[in-house]
Parts: C-alpha cells; structure tokens; sequence
C-alpha cells in the first residue's frame, strides 16, 4: 500500500508545482509574454527561410561553372564579414608602389556563372570625336526625302535601273568601286593625298549615291570615319573645311555633308554645316558667280572680271543639298537665283555654249555644268537649259579618246541628260554604260582616260597626286553608273 501513497505524494507535489508556476507565469505582464513569443516566431522562421534559399532557390538560376583543372585545394570565398575587415584594412594601407608588392597575393574560387542570362553583343567602339556617338545612332527611322528615296533599298535601285537603262555589269562595277574605296580609305578617315577635303566629300557622295549611310551593313564605319574627319576638319576652323582651292574643296565637302544630313538627320551635323554653308552663301562675288579663294572683289582684268562656271557648279550643288536638306540658312534662295542670273549672262546664245566668266569660250565640261546648275535651280526647261543640251547631242564617251578632264565631263554631262530623259538621255546611255564598265581595273579603281600606254598627259590637269588621281576619277566615273536611282528625274517631280 505504501507505493500508492508514494505516487499519490509524488502527483501532488508535482501538482504543486504547477500551480506555483502557473501564478507566476499569469503574474507576468502579458507585453513580455508577447514579445518572447514574436522573438521565437522570427528566429524560427527566419532560419527556415535562409536554408531553403540557400538550397533552392540560387541553385535554379545560378549554374556553377566547371571547377579549373587543378582548383581542388582553392579556399572558398570570404565571408562578408571577412571582405568588410579586408576593405576596411585596405582603406588604410597606403597606395604607395611598396605597400602594393608588400601585400598578399590571394586566388578566389571562380564565382557562380549564370547560364540563362542573355549576353548583348559589343557594340564597336564609336571614333573618337564630339559627334561620334550620333555617328553610331539607330537610323531605321528616319525619313529621307522623294528626290533620294530611290537610292535606299536594293529593289529600289534595281527598279529604278530598270525603268531608266541600267545593267547589272553596272551596278557590279559601282560594288567593286565601293570595296576599293574602302580598302584605300586613309587611316584618319579621309581619302586621297593633297585634296583631302575634295577627295573625302567625293568619296562619301559616292557612298551616299547607293544608300550606303552611317548605318550602312557593309560600309557603315568607312561612312562614318570619312564624315567625322570632315567634321573636325570643320570645327578646327570655323565651320571651314579646306585651307587650299576652299572654292573647289569646300563646296564639295559641304556637298556630301548636305547629304549626308538629308539621309541620316543626324543634327550635330548642322553644328558644322550651316556654317559651312554660311561660308557658300557669304562669299558669293556680287555677278552672282564664285571665284577663286572665295574673292568676292573681281579682277583688273576685263576677260576674266571674276567667278567662275566651273567654280560655280559646285557650290550650286552644295547649295542644292544643303536645301534639299532642310538646311536653315537665310540667303540660299537669292543666292542661287543670284548663281541663275551669272549663268544667263556667261550662255552664248549662238553657239549654245557657256563660257568661264564671259560668254564665248567655254569648253563642252561646261555646258554639263551649266545645264545641270540650271535644272538644280529649277530652271531645267529654259533656253539656255534647253540649247546646252542640244549641244550635247554630239558628244561621244569614248575611253581611249578621253583625257585628264574627260571623267569631269562626263559625269555632269551624265546626270544633265538623266534629268532631261527622253531621247536625250536614251542616246548617251547605251553610249556610256558599256564604255565606263570595260575599262575599270580587276581591283575597282578606274585609271586617266586616254590611250593606254600612251604618253603622259600634258598641258593643265586637274588633279596630280597619285592618291587625289585614283579617287578623283573613281569617283566621278562610279556615280555616273549610280545615276539611275541617285536622284529623282526632274521630269517626274
């Protein structure tokens, strides 16, 4: 009976106890029994959520790379506590060449590398300059004008040969005339020897003729380095981008300048070309014509009392792109109206010529250039349009027959009788066409018309480097087989 009694002591012992403990726990305040038991929720379930992130959720997006051959014995990486004490001792070493070598050298095991993250690919490295990174601007966007519209797209070009008498041996030639001025673009980004800026405008027209932008898949950055040396040709001094012959070479950078605005809208373009513009328009002799080093004074001389048709040919162009573009310059319009009255005064009306600075004289180069400037200028249905034209009628595009200023010739006579069309044009191109394309070189360049072998050309030349001839005539020669599409006809506007 005895273990009974014992068990019976022993239960109300442990009774007792409870109930001591009880009245203590209910004596507590009920904020500390609520804080505890916060505390014990957040340890817990803080500890639960640690270890199944560690265990789940980074092993689902992150891959470990393969471990180096030989990396078994690497020490792990150092704790966060770790790297905290490291930066904090390494902020006060001192960043002198000692402290550096005197310091350990550690090897950290190769982090995690994310296998389903998608890399971009690099996107080249832009030229250096102020305007490199709109160089490099996505131009999918931009709309270009009616009159250059034919040049964008391959079936554009291809439909505009067909309709106006292109070949495929031709566009073939323009591709191989491409490639070579690519590989003989000069380091800094022009082209050519002694008349750089000359050279590099008529290279990028060239380019700009079949669509070729700074977008361009294949000539993208030829493009883009050869408008960027223009540019910083520009700044360097004042918005002017020649120091020799400016009236030749200024005009036929601000040309491709033009012309390249139009197609790309890229406007730290205009922080350069309307003032070269500015220049064109400013410098104009008050006969209307432009001379010689831009003087605007004339000469002592009455046969040549100043300007020049030759000259004025291109800064006609010039003025014409930089229109065309949008280009806000005030004065553009009365200078080619002005640049219109200089051409009627130097047209004989005989002869159906136009001479340099008078009428009479003159050359069959420049009643291309007469022509042209009057369709430019809007007035492509005048007398003197019209004569220059029938004076055209008999000129021949004869390669072996041709000389130093035979391309010049025919690359404005080409583009005067595209714009006229009909018979005019019908004629001189299944002349030329053929003509142009049999004498290229194997490597797309183009030599002096002339006799081959035969001797050396005498008299004036237009062009002497070696470097300036191989682009001067490559050029002219290659946008006289770019016609077809480069512009919109004059009778379809």
């Amino acid at each position: 009976m005895r273990a009974p009694e014992q068990s019976a002591s022993s239960w109300l012992n442990h009774q007792a106890w409870t109930d001591v403990i009880l009245t203590r726990f209910r004596s507590v305040p009920f904020y500390l029994i609520a804080l505890l038991l916060h505390m014990l929720f957040v340890l817990l379930f803080g500890t639960y959520e640690v270890t199944r992130t560690q265990a789940g959720n980074v092993a689902v997006f992150l891959a470990p790379a393969p471990a180096a051959k030989g990396a078994e014995n690497v020490p792990p990486p150092p704790s966060p506590e770790q790297r905290k004490e490291d930066k904090m001792a390494e902020s006060k070493t001192p960043k002198t060449a000692s402290a550096a070598s005197a310091r350990p050298i550690t090897v950290a095991a190769p982090l995690p590398t994310p296998t389903a993250v998608a890399i971009a690919a690099p996107v080249p490295a832009p030229v250096a300059g102020d305007i490199s990174r709109s160089m490099v601007k996505n131009l999918s966007n931009v709309k270009v004008s009616g009159i250059y519209v034919n040049r964008m797209t391959g079936n554009a070009r291809g439909a505009m040969m067909g309709q106006y008498g292109g070949t495929k041996q031709g566009e073939g030639a323009v591709i191989r005339a491409l490639e070579w001025l690519k590989t003989n673009q000069n380091p800094d980004g022009s082209w050519g020897g002694h008349y750089r800026p000359a050279m590099t405008g008529l290279a990028l027209l060239t380019y700009l003729a079949h669509g070729e932008r700074q977008d361009s898949q294949a000539y993208g950055e030829t493009v883009q380095k050869g408008v960027q040396w223009l540019m910083e040709a520009g700044k360097k001094n004042k918005n002017k981008l020649a120091s020799e012959h400016v009236e030749y070479q200024h005009a036929i950078a601000t040309y491709a300048l033009a012309e390249d605005y139009a197609l790309t809208h890229i406007s730290d373009l205009l922080t350069v070309l309307e003032g070269a513009v500015q220049l064109i328009v400013s410098n104009q002799a008050p006969n209307g014509s432009w001379d010689y080093g831009y003087n605007k004074n004339g000469h002592d001389d009455p046969k040549r009392p100043g300007g020049d048709t030759s000259i004025t040919g291109w800064n006609v162009q010039a003025l014409k792109a930089a229109k065309m573009a949008g280009v806000k310059v005030r004065g553009i319009d009365a200078s080619m109206q002005k640049a219109l009255e200089f051409l009627r005064a130097v047209y004989d009306d005989k002869k159906h010529t136009f001479g340099y600075s008078v009428r009479g004289g003159g050359s069959p180069a420049l009643v291309g250039v007469g022509v042209l400037c009057l369709q430019f200028i809007g007035a492509g249905d005048s007398k003197e349009a019209r004569g220059g034209l029938r004076n055209m009628n008999d000129y021949k595009c004869v390669f072996e027959k041709g000389n130093e200023g035979s391309s010049y010739m025919w690359y404005y006579v080409t583009q005067a009788l595209f714009q006229a069309g009909g018979s005019y044009w019908t004629a001189w191109n299944r002349m030329f066409r053929e003509e142009i394309v049999r004498y290229q070189k194997a490597d797309g360049a183009w030599p002096v018309p002339g006799p081959p072998g035969g001797p050396p050309a005498t008299g004036w030349r237009q062009v002497t480097n070696p470097k300036d001839q191989a682009v001067y005539h490559t050029t002219l020669l290659c946008m006289m087989l770019e016609v077809y599409y480069r512009f919109l006809p004059t009778f379809k506007g």
